[in-house]
């Protein structure tokens, strides 16, 4: 399966399909403050087990930083 995360064309040959979850746990990252699209559509993060990812998907995983 080849996605589109963050402008980068990756490449999931294990998978067919994955959830956002998954894919999180994939890359391991697990940042408190994470924002996720699919093909530009905002996920809540009580959807991200159940929202599937499938091949040619963009996704955008963006970690939220605060400060000052």
């Amino acid at each position: 399966m080849r996605i589109v995360l963050n402008n980068e064309t990756i490449e999931l040959p294990e998978h067919t399909e994955i959830s956002v979850k998954d894919l999180l746990d994939y890359k391991q990252w697990s940042f408190p403050l994470i924002i996720v699209k699919r093909n530009g559509n905002l996920i809540q993060r009580n959807e991200w087990a159940r929202t599937i990812i499938h091949d040619g998907d963009t996704v955008d995983a963006i970690h939220l930083v605060s400060g000052g």
